[in-house]
């Protein structure tokens, strides 16, 4: 029985498709505008190498998914995309990172999860299929990091603001609301991670989708995301709300300061002039 290993990892924000496409050349289906599959003749100009039974999808939302690569292959290969994307981090490809191993029958069927008796034919639709729920699962686990990093910051503002601990300033303000507008804005470029593939095109492809998901747990995971991300955008307009009265209440306390400086004035005035 042979195994195949599949592995995803999160490398970027963002990769520009249309660099790599550029750098192969050739057509391109019509659905590459989220990700592009790498066949093993692509591989071979990487890796300099045969790599007979080896494919790469790349995404879009910074996430890449390899099929039967080896450690070493994989690092020759992030080390190609250093050349093509800003920068990769070493650090959230290792820790935003999903992997698979799958055995394959004499009939070239697998059962991608264990506790489940349903089998599918391994082709190039169903390694899509596996792909997509993997590089999923790994672009969403970056984003919950990200969401739970926010919500506690904030939070602990919140916390600061009403025990009259934080003074506020505008460079403070400005800082945490760039932090959420980039987390909306990188939030905004993943969004169709949630959406179903074009390559779900036949019933089993469908049913491979659905169970994956499932067992990835993508539903109840976006449904959190969203309850958390709710939580962080009601937080920060009550950041904004405590920050407005903070500084309303000084203009207050300074008004009253210049209009208790009149009879204190003439006070004053009256006494250099006796």
């Amino acid at each position: 029985m042979k195994r195949i290993y599949v592995r995803s990892q999160k490398i970027c924000q963002t990769i520009p498709l249309d660099r790599l496409a550029a750098f192969f050349g050739g057509a391109w289906p019509s659905a590459w505008r989220d990700y592009i599959t790498l066949q093993p003749f692509h591989l071979e100009a990487v890796l300099k190498k045969p790599c007979p039974g080896r494919m790469v999808f790349v995404f879009s939302f910074g996430c890449i998914v390899f099929v039967q690569m080896e450690e070493e292959d994989i690092q020759t290969f992030l080390s190609f995309m250093a050349g093509l994307v800003d920068e990769v981090d070493y650090g959230m490809a290792a820790q935003f990172s999903e992997s698979l191993i799958i055995s394959l029958d004499e009939t070239g069927r697998i059962m991608p999860v264990a506790e489940d008796p349903r089998s599918f034919l391994w082709e190039e639709t169903t390694a899509q299929v596996i792909a997509l729920i993997l590089a999923k699962s790994s672009a969403l686990a970056k984003i919950e990091a990200d969401v739970g990093q926010n919500v506690d910051e904030s939070g602990a503002y919140i916390d600061y603001l009403w025990r009259g601990r934080l003074r506020m300033n505008k460079k403070g303000l400005t800082v945490m609301i760039s932090k959420f507008l980039k987390f909306e804005l990188e939030s905004i470029r993943a969004v169709h991670i949630f959406d179903r593939s074009a390559a779900e095109t036949s019933l089993e492809a469908r049913g491979l989708y659905d169970l994956l998901a499932e067992h990835y747990e993508l539903n109840d995971r976006f449904l959190a995301l969203q309850s958390k991300t709710g939580s962080l955008r009601a937080t920060m307009r009550a950041y904004n709300s405590l920050s407005y009265r903070k500084s309303e209440n000084r203009l207050y306390w300074f008004e009253v300061f210049l209009l208790a400086l009149f009879p204190l004035a003439s006070i004053l005035r009256l006494f250099f002039t006796f």
